[in-house]
């Protein structure tokens, strides 16, 4: 996925290779920017405004927004750094990033209303097992064998995948019409353009000569990443607003109480 790797941090004009490595450049920090942003906002949000509770959904959120940008900033490395373990450590941080995406859909989708009896199907402590289970595989692998690194991370893209565009449909079924059903509407597109990403970019790795497409695919798809993120974070900001508005006097002509 990043298989961009610079000798230099010289870049000639001229050379194809630096258009594409500028391209790595800004796509990386589009998706660091909307990360960061959209952070800030859900934290403010679930802070000052939402009334229901989303505690695990926030931290897992915060979790997965953190791990992308670390692999903004392994892709940012990898353009000025020649390393083998870079592009793995990117492929490990996107892995966690769409894992704790979807474990944050899946904890607002079991944020339950009142008087609403959903249980879930799983116990608390599945979470953490899945979450160790991810953890010491992809360690174990990184570690231990860097040739195992790429299957292993490879399945664990489809799992996380698969878990988290069933959550996202049962989220926004579950609560339609709600601030939970509009923000996983405005995440669950990030997470599709990801799996896009690490699928061309599988598929092409066993395919020669088709670097430029997948280098296309990883520019375009991590730049609308970063779009969705950014525009999940005005998502949020416009809820906010809608509700200072409720009580903002400029807002109304003519209105009574009677």
């Amino acid at each position: 996925m990043l298989s961009l790797l610079a000798t230099s941090t010289t870049f000639d004009a001229n050379d194809p290779e630096t258009t594409v490595a500028f391209g790595h450049l800004f796509a990386s920090l589009a998706i660091a920017f909307g990360a960061l942003v959209l952070l800030y906002y859900t934290s403010i949000y679930v802070r000052d405004v939402l009334a229901a509770d989303v505690s695990g959904a926030q931290w897992y959120l915060s979790i997965g927004l953190g791990a992308a940008v670390v692999y903004a900033g392994a892709s940012i490395g990898s353009v000025f750094l020649e390393s083998a373990w870079i592009p793995l450590f990117g492929d490990g941080a996107i892995l966690f990033c769409i894992l704790f995406l979807t474990l944050a859909i899946r904890a607002m989708y079991h944020a339950e209303r009142a008087r609403d009896e959903r249980s879930q199907l799983l116990p608390g402590w599945a979470d953490v097992a899945v979450i160790a289970l991810f953890v010491v595989a992809w360690w174990g692998t990184f570690l231990l064998e860097s040739a195992w690194t790429r299957p292993v991370v490879a399945v664990g893209w489809v799992l996380a995948s698969a878990w988290a565009i069933h959550y996202g449909v049962q989220t926004v079924r579950v609560h339609e019409g709600t601030t939970l059903a509009a923000l996983t509407r405005h995440l669950l597109p990030a997470i599709v353009c990801l799996v896009a990403i690490v699928v061309v970019d599988l598929v092409t790795g066993y395919l020669s000569s088709y670097g430029a497409l997948a280098d296309a695919t990883w520019i375009v798809g991590t730049t609308l990443v970063g779009a969705f993120l950014f525009t999940t974070a005005v998502a949020i900001r416009q809820q906010g607003g809608e509700l200072e508005r409720l009580y903002d006097w400029t807002t109304w002509r003519d209105q009574s109480l009677e």
